[in-house]
């Protein structure tokens, strides 16, 4: 049995890995040795350096934060790091590729709390792509790390059904306070060697890619089911759009219409009480119901129409078969 807390040196950078950072600092079965961030990066029209939120709230915790901008041909970085002698090195949507140098520091394992149900959604977007592609469950896995991405050995998963009504914003908090308490229990079960990891099964892995404004750009052509999705993956950012006369307009909230006959990208309908209705792929529409004008702040559908209504009978869709 341990007598001592578990020596930890965690590593993360956005939103979702916070609450893992603040479960594990409150807990006193574990001593948080250092924390690392990515370098503060320039934010918002001044594009002034901004910390990430993982370092905010190492820095108001009094945690020591490190925020190199590489550990390749960084042997100092790796020295620094070693000198902590961690039992574990936790990893949270860090963002850095970490060298084999780095993964042989800790001295029980490098863990990593991943949001897919692994082998699926590998990479650095599996919350958006998991409701793209119309999931109705999805999870976290906690894996030993090694050289390739989201490849290692499984200790714990856990499971949440995603809903039809939800969009990233709820799922990611979700699975971010799930994976915070996930993660305390498996470091702990695994130091006291009553897990035995998983390989994973590679032949069925399937991979994400960077969400940029540009994936979310809607595309008329494709049906109302799809084009729902792709709203409720990208809200709140980047934000679903299209363009209305040369303005470029986002979709926050929309939901399946009914069948109709009329062109990709038609306005077949502006009615403050039932929302604007457009026409989809395979004779389907979509029915949007909170938007936002450049610069502007996000309305219901009823808010938006009193302000101005869409400009265009046909909004934009390049000419292509549908499918």
């Amino acid at each position: 049995m341990r007598n001592m807390p578990l020596r930890l040196v965690f590593m993360g950078c956005p939103q979702f890995a916070v609450p893992a950072l603040e479960k594990l600092t409150q807990d006193s079965d574990f001593e948080m040795l250092a924390v690392y961030c990515m370098p503060d990066r320039p934010k918002g029209r001044g594009k002034k350096p901004s910390p990430t939120p993982v370092k905010i709230f190492a820095e108001s915790h009094g945690l020591q934060v490190f925020s190199p901008a590489t550990f390749r041909n960084a042997p100092e970085e790796i020295e620094r790091m070693r000198s902590f002698a961690p039992d574990f090195l936790v990893v949270a949507a860090y963002g850095l590729i970490l060298p084999q140098a780095v993964l042989d520091i800790p001295k029980l394992a490098p863990v990593n709390l991943h949001a897919s149900i692994l082998p699926a959604y590998r990479g650095p977007s599996p919350i958006h792509q998991a409701i793209l592609d119309g999931l109705t469950e999805t999870g976290n896995t906690i894996m030993l790390m090694s050289k390739g991405m989201d490849e290692g050995d499984i200790l714990a998963v856990q499971t949440t059904p995603i809903s039809s009504e939800e969009d990233f914003a709820a799922v990611h908090d979700r699975l971010s306070l799930m994976g915070a308490d996930l993660l305390a229990a498996t470091l702990k079960k695994y130091a006291d060697g009553c897990i035995e990891p998983i390989p994973q099964d590679h032949s069925a892995a399937t991979y994400t890619g960077k969400i940029t404004p540009d994936l979310a750009k809607i595309d008329w052509y494709k049906p109302a089911s799809s084009i729902a999705n792709l709203v409720r993956a990208m809200c709140p950012a980047p934000g679903a759009w299209f363009e209305d006369a040369g303005e470029r307009i986002k979709v926050f909230r929309a939901t399946p219409g009914k069948e109709t006959a009329a062109e990709p990208g038609t306005v077949i309908e502006q009615q403050p009480g039932s929302g604007i209705q457009v026409a989809c792929g395979q004779n389907s529409s979509l029915r949007l119901l909170e938007l936002q004008r450049a610069g502007k702040s996000r309305l219901s559908c009823r808010e938006f129409l009193c302000g101005c209504a869409l400009k265009s009978s046909r909004l934009n869709s390049d000419e292509r078969e549908t499918f």
